[in-house]
């Protein structure tokens, strides 16, 4: 039970953290400094404030001292990754696989959290997780679909101009499901993704005046991990 309870808490923890490393990048600041305050009234956050997923539901989502409404995105991003985090402590049968699959689904999470504020990817993050599948399992096709994968994120050369109706970065991700998988799973990830797109356009507004972040390839993979 403790060790249950420390994935979790480790989860949450990494959870807002990541969600600190995107804020502070959105504005170039540095993740070291200066401490956690609210962007509203700049007060300095005490710890009492920053409880992953507590502190939210104790101050009822708003800021201390000046009231003013945060975001749920951290808290859900806290609790999603601390859930993760538990699953796979209980379905891992190594250390190894365990940490290998810890470091996918943390990334998998970030990219998921900037795929939906910027509906953008970073490349070098894209390679990282195809280069942690292929360490994980080195076969003929993960080397092919690897290979395909660098050729796309490390040259001019772009998928997305072959195939169109898939953003710039959504080739790239289906390959590296593609690895972190199997190739077999692809046409699942693609029809799983797509009913999530569409889930989305019905269901939050928001996303009619704006492209939609394939949010489903994220999170196929969080699931069958």
């Amino acid at each position: 039970m403790l060790i249950k309870l420390y994935f979790f808490i480790t989860g949450t923890t990494i959870g807002s953290f990541l969600t600190l490393c995107f804020d502070r990048s959105q504005t170039h600041q540095s993740i070291m400094w200066p401490r956690s305050h609210c962007s509203n009234c700049q007060t300095t956050l005490k710890l009492f404030d920053l409880i992953p997923i507590v502190s939210y539901c104790l101050l009822n989502g708003k800021c201390r001292f000046c009231h003013q409404k945060f975001s749920p995105t951290s808290c859900l991003i806290e609790l999603t990754l601390g859930t993760l985090y538990l699953q796979l402590a209980d379905r891992s049968t190594s250390p190894l696989e365990l940490s290998s699959k810890l470091v996918v689904v943390t990334l998998l999470v970030y990219l998921s959290l900037v795929d939906l504020k910027t509906t953008s990817v970073n490349g070098m993050w894209i390679g990282l997780l195809g280069l942690t599948g292929i360490i994980e399992q080195f076969t003929p096709i993960n080397l092919l679909l690897f290979s395909l994968l660098v050729l796309s994120l490390f040259t001019r050369f772009q998928f997305s101009n072959i195939i169109k109706g898939l953003g710039e970065a959504d080739f790239e991700l289906i390959l590296v499901f593609g690895i972190l998988l199997t190739i077999q799973a692809i046409p699942k990830i693609i029809w799983l993704a797509s009913g999530l797109c569409l889930i989305f356009k019905f269901c939050f507004p928001y996303f009619h005046k704006r492209k939609t972040p394939f949010m489903g390839l994220h999170f196929l993979v969080l699931v069958n991990n």
